[in-house]
């Protein structure tokens, strides 16, 4: 649990010059009366990236959870908790392996209360209700009895590095899951940021010249609902 009130150890003070150096400004201005102080997070399964940030005050205290670079220069940042006097804005969170849930309360916003999820991805956090998958392939065992999905003639990964190529995209967000000890998976794709037309022709095309396919087209299916379906140490990011 993130909350102010926390003891962390191993915190070491965080100086205007290093805070200008990582780029931390982009969090906000450095304030010369608060105290930082900054700390490795290790709470966090095989992630290296993550290091805590907080502005201690007397009437004001914040924490950022910050995602960095091999550098330790700032890639992208959440606030993990905050508090002041005046108690109108309270922000508490919950840490997880792989997740992040901050609870937020506003005395100045209606609904007064939310909640708000974030998976951490490796340079950026984001929001879970935002990634919906709107396509699926899956692949049965590769013996007793072989799926003939695995006779494709061009596999997934390569499509996908051909078809970003012919059509200047990225595809980003997407999952791949591990669901048996004889090859057996699934993947799982967003296309975020892609418009409908290329969307349509990925998935035209990749059905087209793939027979044997296992696939399916979704509209609501979404990360927290493949998290439900699977083992989350099954769980792998495409790229």
């Amino acid at each position: 649990m993130d909350s102010i009130g926390a003891s962390y150890s191993n915190k070491q003070p965080l100086y205007k010059s290093e805070w200008i150096k990582k780029g931390f400004n982009t969090i906000g201005k450095f304030n010369d009366h608060p105290k930082y102080y900054i700390q490795k997070m290790n709470v966090f399964k095989g992630e290296e990236s993550l290091v805590l940030i907080q502005s201690l005050y007397d009437h004001e205290n914040s924490h950022w959870l910050v995602i960095v670079d091999n550098e330790g220069n700032l890639l992208d940042y959440i606030e993990t908790a905050y508090d002041n006097d005046e108690g109108f804005l309270q922000i508490q969170s919950s840490f997880y392996e792989e997740d992040v849930v901050v609870d937020i309360y506003n005395g100045y916003e209606s609904p007064d209360e939310i909640t708000k999820a974030y998976l951490i991805s490796a340079n950026r956090f984001l929001l879970k209700k935002d990634i919906v998958f709107e396509y699926s392939e899956s692949y049965g065992s590769t013996c007793c009895p072989k799926d003939p999905a695995w006779d494709t003639k061009e596999s997934l990964e390569a499509y996908i590095k051909r078809f970003e190529k012919d059509h200047s995209v990225v595809l980003k967000e997407s999952y791949k899951v591990i669901q048996g000890k004889e090859g057996e998976k699934t993947y799982y794709l967003s296309f975020k940021g892609w418009n409908k037309k290329v969307k349509e022709r990925f998935i035209r095309e990749r059905i087209q010249h793939n027979m044997f396919l296992n696939w399916s087209t979704m509209k609501t299916d979404t990360y927290n609902d493949m998290i439900k379906k699977n083992r989350r140490n099954l769980i792998f990011e495409l790229r």
